[in-house]
C-alpha cells in the first residue's frame, strides 16, 4: 500500500514542553510505523510556561515542520521578550513578568477571544495548510485541540481544499469547565463554531468516552461512525533505561500542575493531618510535587508548614519527570468536584500506569477513577471527603512499612493503553475515511 500523508496542525509542538506537546509529538513518533509520513503545522515558538526541546529527539529528522507568524499574545510577548528555546525552562516561575501576565489574561481570555487566544495564528495557519496539503498532496488533515483555533484552521482546510479532515479533541470545548463563556453572546458563538466543526469535518476523536459522548451529543445525535476514543496513552520507549531510584522515605509524587479549580490544599490538608495524627510519623515520609507550579502551591505548603514534607521540583524534562514516576511509592492524582469533572483524565495517568507503582486518585466519580479501578491500578477516595482522602494516604504508608503496597494490576489491559496501540486503532480509522 502507498504511503500516506497526513498533515498535524498543533500550536503546542517542541520546544514547547508539557501535556500540550504530547500528543503531536507521539502521533509523529508513532504513524509513520503505520504507513502515514506526517507532515506538522505550528507556530513559531511562543513565549511559553514550559519549554522542553528534549522532546524534539522523539520524531524523526526527516519530517517536515512548517512553522508560521502568529499573532497571538504568546507569540507578540515572545517577539519583544526572547526565550531560550534550546534548553528546559520553566517560563512562568523564571520570568515574574510573565508569570503576572499570563495570570492576568487568564481572567480577560474568554471576554476577548472567540473561541480562544490562539485566533491570532488563525490567518497564518489556514493559510500555510492550504499550501502544504497542495504541496505534499496530503490525504488528510488532523487538528489537535486545544486550542479550539486548530479545528477551525481544519475546517478552513477543507473548504478550500476538499481534503479529509479529523478534529481530534483533547478536551471538550462548550462542555468544557475550565473555559466557561463569560456571557450568553460568547457561549452562543461557541456554540456555533462548536457546531460547525463537528457537522462539517470527516472524523472527531475524543481523549476519552466521555468527551467523545459530550461531542456526539453536540452534533445532534448523529452519524456515530464519524466518533471515536483515542487515549491519550502512555509510550513505552520512555521507560527503556529509565533511571529509578529508591528512598529511605515513604516517597509520594504528584507529576502536573495545581491548575484552576485544583487546590493543591484537596491533598495537602488532609496530609498533614495524617502527620497531626501521628499515623504517619514525622520524617518518615515526603510528597514530591513535579511540575511547573503557580504561587498558590508554594503558599500552601508555607501556610500548611509543610516545607520539611512537599519537595516542589518545578518543571522538568519529560524524562526526568517519568524518572520520579518510577521512583515512587505512590503516585497521587487530584481532581477537584464540580461539572465536567467526570470527563476529566490527565495525560500523566497514563503514565502513571506504564510505571507500574501504585496510584491513589483523589477526586469524584468519573473516567480517571473507573481507569484506575478497572486497570487494578491502585484505590480511590472521595475529594470532598478529607477524612477519607486522609485515611487512604496513612492506608497506604502502613501497607509500604509492611512491605504489602502492590496493586494488582491487568498489565495487558495497561498494554492496550499504550501509543503504539492506540496509534494503530487511529490509523485504521483513518483508513476507513479514505476507503
Amino acid at each position: 500500500m502507498a504511503e500516506r500523508r497526513i498533515l498535524l496542525v498543533s500550536y503546542y509542538f517542541p520546544p514547547l514542553g508539557g501535556v500540550g506537546a504530547f500528543r503531536a509529538v507521539k502521533l509523529a513518533r508513532y504513524l509513520p510505523r503505520l504507513g502515514w509520513r506526517p507532515v506538522v503545522l505550528a507556530p513559531l515558538a511562543p513565549y511559553y510556561y514550559c519549554i522542553d526541546p528534549t522532546l524534539a529527539d522523539e520524531i524523526e529528522k526527516e519530517i517536515r515542520v512548517v512553522r508560521t507568524e502568529s499573532a497571538d499574545p504568546f507569540r507578540l510577548f515572545g517577539r519583544l521578550r526572547r526565550a531560550r528555546a534550546d534548553a528546559v525552562t520553566d517560563g512562568a516561575g523564571s520570568d515574574r513578568l510573565f508569570g503576572r501576565l499570563t495570570r492576568a489574561a487568564k481572567r480577560i481570555n474568554t471576554w476577548l477571544f472567540v473561541p480562544d487566544n490562539s485566533i491570532g495564528w488563525y490567518p497564518f495557519a489556514a493559510r500555510a495548510a492550504c499550501r502544504v496539503i497542495r504541496e505534499e498532496k496530503i490525504d488528510v488533515v488532523y487538528t489537535i485541540n486545544v486550542p479550539q483555533t486548530c479545528h477551525l484552521i481544519g475546517r478552513a482546510a477543507k473548504r478550500a481544499t476538499g481534503a479529509r479532515w479529523v478534529a481530534d479533541f483533547r478536551d471538550a470545548w462548550t462542555a468544557n469547565p475550565d473555559l466557561p463563556a463569560p456571557t450568553a453572546l460568547h457561549a452562543g458563538a461557541n456554540r456555533r463554531l462548536e457546531r460547525s466543526v463537528l457537522d462539517e469535518a470527516d472524523g472527531i476523536v475524543a481523549v476519552n468516552d466521555t468527551v467523545r459522548d459530550l461531542l456526539f451529543a453536540a452534533a445532534g445525535g448523529r452519524r456515530a461512525e464519524r466518533f471515536v476514543t483515542i487515549h491519550n496513552g502512555y509510550d513505552p520507549e520512555d521507560f527503556v533505561d529509565l533511571p529509578v531510584r529508591r528512598f529511605e522515605r515513604f516517597t509520594m509524587v504528584f507529576a502536573g500542575t495545581f491548575h484552576k479549580r485544583t487546590d493543591p490544599r484537596l491533598l495537602l490538608e488532609p496530609y498533614r493531618e495524617c502527620l497531626r495524627s501521628g499515623r504517619i510519623p514525622a520524617g518518615a515520609s515526603r510528597i514530591v510535587v513535579v511540575g511547573a507550579q503557580t504561587a498558590r502551591t508554594e503558599a500552601a505548603v508555607r501556610a500548611l508548614g509543610l516545607e520539611k514534607e512537599v519537595e516542589l521540583t518545578g518543571f522538568l524534562a519529560h524524562r526526568e519527570s517519568l524518572s520520579w514516576m518510577a521512583s515512587a511509592d505512590l503516585l497521587l492524582q487530584v481532581i477537584a468536584a464540580g461539572p465536567g469533572s467526570d470527563q476529566i483524565v490527565s495525560g500523566k495517568l497514563y503514565e502513571y500506569l506504564a510505571a507500574g507503582k501504585p496510584v491513589l486518585s483523589i477526586g469524584p466519580p468519573g473516567e480517571a477513577r473507573r481507569l484506575v479501578q478497572n486497570l487494578g491500578a491502585g484505590w480511590a477516595a472521595d475529594v470532598e471527603n478529607p477524612r477519607e482522602v486522609a485515611g487512604a494516604l496513612a492506608d497506604a504508608y502502613e501497607r509500604w512499612t509492611a512491605g504489602r503496597l502492590d496493586s494488582p494490576l491487568d498489565r495487558d489491559g495497561v498494554e492496550r493503553l499504550s501509543f503504539g496501540r492506540q496509534t494503530k486503532d487511529l490509523a485504521a480509522f483513518l483508513e476507513g475515511l479514505l476507503a
